[in-house]
């Protein structure tokens, strides 16, 4: 017979009084850090500080006596056979070991598999929580502020100052300023702030007094921030995903239509009033050269996996050998083709194959998303963590579908808040340590998650 052990019963005491293990921290400064991934050098660096940080991370937290214990789950053994077919591709492909496969190899497939264990196992409590939010929130607001310094300025705000060097000396970039942030690419710096602008929104629920307020002005500064973007991908996946979760919470719905024509309307204004906007709002919808892109991207890809089905071409390869399945259509020009397939279903397809491409897509629907089926009620907070996936998923969504979606940062937020969500289908029977039963006893003392 199993013998069960016996624990004292529980007192509630305030949320804030939990002490937090120096890997949760640490996984936080990561997040941070991560905004400034790759460019660690501009900054006068010589270390990647965010990858030392997520090692840092995962070696406290392996070495936590009282971490939970996953549950197996068969997805897991699909991401470590995914993980294994891409590396196998990159081997026999010989960019294993070049800076740009191997990157990708981790960046685009390792590091997500495992923000999504992460999520799980380091925020498990209501406090821990609380605490990616307050990181997420001023993240949102230094990125929607440095924003609207770089377009509209005054542009000596803008920090670090490598995405003005980028924007005034880049000639890929010349005469098509937008807000890039420390990614230097709109999209990346777009998705980032929809997921911020949502932390925000749960923040106002979740918060009282400062924090309440920070995050008030943090939604608007990152609307404005999206928009000064650029970049259309990011415009579709704010627009779906705040859509999406006011249709799916019922006080919000009768503010969907006033909202809407309030936003409407000051965006509205705020473009014709400001002309350095109204210029580069303007310029983006009338461009075509990012659609000739797509299109010959895909074109190009299916030819490749036409002639190249089990095994693919070889990952991370297409972006230097796809001219060789290009062609030039009737109907629209090729721009460039040293660019990589913009579409991420069928870019892991093409480079390894259908094999590589199903187990691609069943880690994505049997991973983070499965969450989606599965909405959790126990308490609004975690009703409130639900509907972040719920908008995470619509903010990935679209650039998935649209572009290569390297971008690190905005990536692990999706899949670490998709473990949070989905942390009780996750992890065996919580450790009964005093951080467990503090949060047990907060939830019964305080069944509305509100955290004041």
């Amino acid at each position: 017979m199993t013998e069960v052990a016996t624990a004292p019963t529980p007192t509630a005491r305030p949320v804030g009084a939990e002490p937090v293990p120096l890997y949760v921290w640490l996984m936080l400064a990561y997040l941070v850090a991560n905004m400034f991934s790759g460019q660690w050098g501009s900054l006068g660096i010589p270390v990647p500080l965010d990858r030392v940080m997520l090692l840092g991370t995962l070696t406290l937290l392996l070495l936590e006596p009282a971490r939970d214990r996953l549950r197996w789950r068969p997805v897991y053994g699909v991401m470590i056979f995914t993980a294994l077919w891409t590396a196998w591709s990159a081997l026999t492909a010989n960019t294993l070991f070049t800076s740009q496969g191997f990157y990708a190899l981790l960046d685009r497939i390792i590091v997500p598999f495992v923000m999504l264990l992460v999520g799980a196992l380091v925020f498990t409590t209501r406090r821990r929580r609380d605490l990616l939010l307050k990181t997420l929130v001023p993240m949102g607001l230094y990125l929607g502020t440095n924003a609207w310094f770089t377009i509209v300025g005054p542009r000596q705000l803008v920090f670090p100052r490598y995405i003005v060097d980028f924007l005034d000396t880049n000639p890929l970039v010349a005469g098509d300023s937008r807000a890039v942030g420390p990614f230097l690419t709109g999209e990346a710096n777009g998705f980032t702030m929809n997921l911020c602008m949502f932390a925000a929104g749960f923040a106002v629920y979740r918060f009282r007094g400062p924090w309440r307020w920070l995050a008030l002005v943090t939604i608007p500064a990152c609307m404005v921030g999206v928009m000064l973007t650029a970049t259309r991908s990011a415009w579709a996946g704010a627009l779906l995903g705040i859509l999406a979760v006011t249709l799916l919470v019922p006080a919000l719905r009768r503010w969907l239509v006033p909202a809407g024509v309030a936003v409407a309307v000051v965006g509205t204004a705020a473009v014709v009033a400001i002309p350095t906007v109204y210029e580069l709002v303007t310029s983006r919808f009338s461009t075509s050269r990012s659609l000739y892109d797509r299109a010959n991207t895909y074109e190009a890809g299916w030819r490749a996996l036409d002639q190249n089905p089990l095994f693919g071409v070889g990952w991370s390869t297409f972006i230097d050998h796809g001219v060789e399945w290009v062609r030039q259509s009737p109907v629209y020009p090729i721009t460039t083709v040293t660019i990589e397939i913009h579409n991420v279903f069928l870019s892991r397809a093409v480079e390894t194959g259908l094999v590589g491409g199903l187990l691609w897509a069943v880690v994505c629907l049997a991973g983070p998303f499965i969450v989606l089926l599965r909405p959790d009620r126990r308490t609004p907070e975690h009703y409130g963590w639900w509907l972040f996936v719920v908008m995470a998923f619509f903010a990935w969504l679209v650039p998935t579908m649209t572009s290569p979606n390297p971008f690190p940062l905005p990536n692990t937020l999706v899949w670490l808040v998709a473990g949070i969500a989905g942390r009780e289908f996750m992890i065996k029977r919580p450790v009964r340590d005093a951080g467990a039963l503090a949060e047990r006893a907060n939830d019964a003392a305080d069944p509305a998650g509100t955290g004041r």
